[in-house]
């Protein structure tokens, strides 16, 4: 809500709508928007965070959006978190990932402190 004229920003209205229609993965059209996608995998109301997870995504072989369709190819989505969190066998989590440290890179390398 808007604390100054008490009425629902668009934004809010919109978020609140894809919440309520919340759907898995498994549930989305062939080709998903970022906020269905969003919703899939972080739950609802996490869009802000997922803006910012995408591009660091994207250059680890994230699907992107295909601009004729304005989604993402969501078996792709699925495939992706298949190949990047399952054993070869597929049915055992591989080692988990690092956490990122989002906003943290500054394009320098730490000089090593021995040499």
């Amino acid at each position: 809500m808007n604390s100054e004229a008490g009425t629902a920003h668009p934004d809010d209205q919109r978020l609140s709508a894809a919440v309520r229609r919340f759907q898995t993965l498994d549930k989305l059209p062939l080709f998903a928007r970022e906020e269905q996608i969003s919703a899939a995998i972080l739950g609802p109301g996490k869009f802000s965070e997922w803006r910012q997870i995408v591009p660091l995504l994207e250059r680890r072989g994230f699907p992107t959006v295909d601009g004729l369709h304005g989604g993402r190819y969501t078996p792709a989505v699925k495939a992706f978190y298949d190949q990047q969190y399952l054993s070869k066998d597929g049915l055992h989590p591989s080692a988990p990932h690092q956490p990122a440290q989002i906003g943290s890179y500054s394009g320098k390398r730490k000089a090593n402190a021995g040499t």
